[in-house]
């Protein structure tokens, strides 16, 4: 379980959060960019907040490079984010028999965007 994350984007989100209590929370950061895994296994890859920048993640979208795995179009790569244990796992549809696998291969790129709480950020008051 080998990877590089190079983020792309950082940007700031002034004013644009709230902490868990509901109470308006300054320091909300986007960071997107890619993850180059060179040796991907079943039992997933951690990826933690502060790998991201981050101090908090409150949402993640991630994207396999070659989504479009299968023949004609049939089937699929997906990236599945864990937030209970801080983990990504790669999960390949075969088609129309709709039976799940692990993708083929150990290396693979994952693009990845997300939204929480900037690991260095200052909060206002």
């Amino acid at each position: 379980m080998a990877r590089t994350i190079k983020t792309r984007v950082k940007s700031a989100l002034p004013g644009a959060g709230f902490d868990s209590s509901g109470n308006a929370k300054q320091g909300k950061r986007r960071v997107s960019g890619s993850i180059a895994v060179t040796s991907y296994t079943a039992v997933g890859e951690s990826l933690t907040a502060s790998d991201l920048g981050l101090s908090t993640v409150d949402f993640i979208s991630l994207k396999h490079e070659d989504e479009a795995s299968g023949k004609d179009g049939q089937g699929g790569r997906f990236a599945r984010y864990c937030f209970t244990s801080s983990d990504f796992y790669l999960v390949e549809e075969a088609g129309i028999t709709g039976k799940t696998a692990i993708p083929t291969g150990t290396s693979h790129t994952v693009y990845f965007d997300a939204v929480g709480d900037a690991l260095d950020g200052i909060e206002l008051t």
